[in-house]
């Protein structure tokens, strides 16, 4: 249990952190370019470690369902990943993370209302509002509703919510009997190579490298906040089951306010701390479920 806890713990410091290096290093590049730059660097750690550490073979899993690592290459990075890229030039770090909380809501609401897999109750809804809430009190409501750049920044972030949902409900029925470490591999090759090209045609050769503090936090951001990240998510799902390892939606947002707060001089407010709590307290009503009830077949 103490192997399991560390690695959620590790888990959500990366996934948090990846936040904090994204606001940094974006700011040397375009978004496609940075974006690019993050995958290919996220690539380049996990085949050394998928193929060269664990020994895993590669080719047996592409040629199994070669459509499909394609497909998630867009769903669970290039168009997550772009998107927060994007939305981090007019939102913070710290904001963006508590925003993150959007995808398991959205998860929710998909099963609950669309394809009726979730029993939900009145309780779980309430939830819903509750966090939205939470983030409104986060980003505080007079600034919020006054800047049109931020409202914007949240709703690119939430578009790729909506495609990381969507990419969760196919790889569901896609991927159960594929190796997922090999899997990921593919998933973050194709997107290194659909985020490059998209780069060179959108934005063309940088006409300058920027300071190496840019440099140094896209690595970051692809070698922990990305390759080292994914690793530690399916590895914590084999050891201990998707339910533990849906709690890092818990620990994101406090330790991307923490991050901001120490690294960029974000600073710590009283509605920031009461805006996270508020964030959790909807979300564990979003995730609360009757013992007695089941997900429908």
């Amino acid at each position: 249990m103490v192997v399991n806890i560390s690695i959620l713990l590790a888990l959500s410091l990366a996934w948090a952190s990846n936040y904090v290096f994204i606001s940094t290093g974006d700011r040397g590049f375009e978004p496609f370019t940075a974006t690019a730059f993050i995958a290919v660097l996220a690539a380049i750690f996990l085949l050394i470690v998928v193929r060269g550490v664990m020994r895993r073979p590669l080719w047996p899993t592409l040629r199994a369902k070669p459509a499909v690592p394609v497909v998630m290459a867009f769903t669970a990075l290039a168009a997550p990943q772009l998107s927060s890229v994007i939305a981090e030039n007019s939102i913070s770090p710290d904001l963006a993370t508590v925003v993150g909380t959007a995808v398991p809501i959205l998860t929710f609401l998909v099963g609950a209302c669309v394809l009726r897999t979730v029993h939900a109750t009145a309780l779980n809804f309430v939830g819903v509002a509750i966090a939205v809430a939470g983030i409104i009190v986060f980003a505080d409501p007079e600034q919020l509703f006054g800047q049109q750049a931020e409202l914007i920044g949240i709703a690119i972030m939430l578009s790729g919510g909506v495609v990381f949902v969507a990419n969760g409900l196919y790889a569901a029925q896609r991927t159960s009997d594929l190796d997922q470490y090999v899997l990921t591999v593919w998933i973050v090759v194709f997107a290194a190579i659909g985020l490059s090209v998209a780069a060179l045609i959108h934005e063309g050769v940088p006409d300058r490298m920027p300071g190496w503090d840019c440099i140094a936090a896209l690595a970051a951001s692809g070698v922990f906040g990305t390759g080292l990240a994914y690793l530690l998510y399916y590895l914590l799902i084999a050891r201990a089951g998707a339910g533990f390892t849906s709690l890092y939606a818990f620990l994101v947002p406090p330790l991307g306010v923490a991050l901001t707060a120490v690294f960029l001089d974000g600073g710590l407010s009283l509605r920031h701390a009461l805006g996270v709590a508020i964030v959790l307290a909807g979300l564990a009503l979003v995730l609360w479920r009757r013992k007695d009830t089941q997900p429908e077949g």
